[in-house]
Order: C-alpha cells, then sequence, then structure tokens
C-alpha cells in the first residue's frame, strides 16, 4: 500500500489557503484509496474519501455526516488522478484523457509508460533529483524524483504561463490496513440520489 502526503502549489491558489494544506492519500492496488484532509474550518469541512470499490463514502467528519455511493461498473477502479481538479470530469470518457491519466500512487509508471527519459533534474527540498518530462495536450508534465528506489519529490503542470506543482513530504510503501478502507464508523451515513 502507497501513502503519500502532497500539498499544492499554484498561482491560482492563495498561500496558506485551505487548497495548499497537506492531504494524506493511500492507494492498495485499484479496489482501495482513501483522502484524508485537513479541516477547512472556514467552510465547516473535514473532508475524508474511503473507497473500498464498488462503495465509496465521502464523510465530513466536522459534521459527522457522510454520503455512500455504488460503482455500477463494470470495471471496479479507483482513481486518485493528480490534475483532475479544474478539468471537466463528467463521464467515465473523461477518465481517459491523457492528463486525468495521471494519479497519485502510479506517477513513476505514468511517465515510463509514455516513454520519458529521466535526465538530472535539480536540488529540491535538499536532494538531488531526477527529472521526466511528458508533453500532454497544450501541458509539459514533469516528475522529479529521489532515492533508491525512487520516489517523487514533486510533480508539476506546466500550462501557459502557469506552473501547479505537488509536493511530496511523504511518499512510502506500508503495511496494508483494511480498516482505513472500512465503512465509516460514528458518522451519519445516506445513500446518494
Amino acid at each position: 500500500m502507497t501513502k503519500a502526503v502532497v500539498h499544492l502549489q499554484s498561482p491560482d491558489v492563495p498561500e496558506g489557503s485551505f487548497a495548499t494544506q497537506p492531504k494524506a492519500i493511500y492507494r492498495a492496488g485499484t479496489r482501495y484509496c482513501r483522502i484524508e484532509e485537513w479541516p477547512d474550518t472556514e467552510h465547516g469541512i473535514h473532508g475524508l474519501v474511503v473507497i473500498n470499490e464498488p462503495d465509496t463514502w465521502l464523510v465530513n467528519l466536522m459534521t459527522k455526516t457522510a454520503q455512500h455511493q455504488v460503482d455500477s461498473g463494470p470495471t471496479f477502479n479507483c482513481r486518485l488522478p493528480i490534475f483532475a481538479l479544474g478539468e471537466n470530469i463528467k463521464s467515465s470518457a473523461d477518465m481517459q484523457n491523457p492528463l486525468v491519466e495521471l494519479e497519485f500512487g502510479r506517477e513513476l509508471a505514468y511517465f515510463e509508460e509514455k516513454g520519458a527519459a529521466s535526465g538530472p533534474g535539480p536540488t529540491l527540498e535538499g536532494k538531488t533529483t531526477k527529472a521526466y518530462k511528458v508533453e500532454i495536450a497544450d501541458s509539459q508534465l514533469l516528475l522529479f524524483t529521489s532515492g533508491t528506489p525512487e520516489k517523487p519529490v514533486a510533480v508539476a503542470r506546466q500550462h501557459g504561463s502557469k506552473r501547479d506543482v505537488y509536493w511530496y513530504g511523504t511518499y512510502e510503501e506500508v503495511p496494508f490496513d483494511a480498516k482505513l478502507f472500512a465503512k465509516p464508523e460514528g458518522v451519519k451515513i445516506e445513500d446518494a440520489k
């Protein structure tokens, strides 16, 4: 199971705002995903997403409420697109967009599948990095890794004059914990309509 803790840096997002706060992301295969957000006291939300395909729970820990959804299939794959925010995703066909295929927990595999060669990267967060680059439509995607085995330090999307960067504070393989993907307890759950 992969655990990553990331935070966003973007010219569209004010520094110190909720959108820049770290998120803990867990992924185990294609069935299990989890996203833990920091509390957003301004909007009364402390978000938690638990995916145990075909079930998904969207939880607000602040109000102790949750929405439950069941994936109707035919295939069950939890998806964690990195740059999906702001993209127009309305159907499963939109998930085939090469930009949306770049997912948390699958960063290096994505760049390798696209044929990106590695080269020396800059020193980031005090770490010597390797850099990978691919061009997708109007975007240049960059992955910076460090260590052996390679782990992401940052992933960036350059489009026009704008660069969005997810910085990785943690990226590690940890033992699978089924409790992280279980039906949330202590919250009122409603089935989504």
